[in-house]
């Protein structure tokens, strides 16, 4: 009986400390219009960022990429806009322009593998200390919880500026239209797509 007692008292208290942790966690889209150009927008996506330590740190980092452009492309779309071009950081538009970037998926791949990539899938150390092209975006921040341990996240970065011109020749210039209905973007909650907190 006294067994019994221990393991249902073990189960509750690790659903509690389980439920408590990820009530803990705060997630978010910010969308910060810049005042003096309506039209340039920062945006800042944290969405999908639990990891634990370096583990799944890779997946989190590309699924909050993926993230930040439905966000971008959803941002234009509101605002009366069909194209957006990334205008900063400067680093992730020259990996982009060596890359050879003209789409969702290039965009995709320019930082998914190969060289200036991010390296959170292959290097132990933090992201934040990389001066790396494709690095630039992604900010990492160590929130508290109550099981007394934290939540690594991994949130992406970026200023974009909304237009109704294609811009041919611009290696990040995307169709927002285009970004929406790309494959890319199917397993993700298009509800944080617009600012809100959870």
């Amino acid at each position: 009986m006294l067994k019994n007692t221990l393991m249902v008292s073990t189960v509750v208290l690790g659903g509690l400390l389980f439920s408590g942790c990820s009530m803990k966690a705060s997630y978010h889209t910010n969308i910060k219009k810049i005042e003096q150009q309506k039209a340039i927008v920062a945006i800042e996506v944290d969405q999908d960022s639990t990891s634990l330590g370096w583990i799944n740190a890779g997946n989190v980092t590309r699924k909050n990429y993926m993230y930040a452009f439905g966000t971008a492309a959803q941002t234009t779309l509101d605002s009366g806009y069909k194209y957006f071009t990334i205008i900063k950081p400067k680093e992730l538009i020259q990996q982009y322009k060596d890359r050879e970037v003209h789409n969702l998926q290039d965009a995709y791949d320019a930082c998914d593998s190969g060289k200036n990539s991010f390296k959170v899938g292959t290097s132990l150390a933090p992201a934040d200390i990389h001066n790396n092209y494709c690095d630039h975006i992604i900010h990492t921040r160590k929130e508290a919880t109550l099981t007394g341990g934290g939540v690594i996240h991994r949130i992406v970065y970026f200023t974009i500026e909304m237009h109704n011109d294609p811009r041919p020749g611009s290696n990040a210039t995307f169709d927002a239209q285009e970004v929406l209905n790309s494959k890319l973007l199917e397993d993700l909650n298009r509800e944080y797509f617009k600012e809100n907190k959870r």
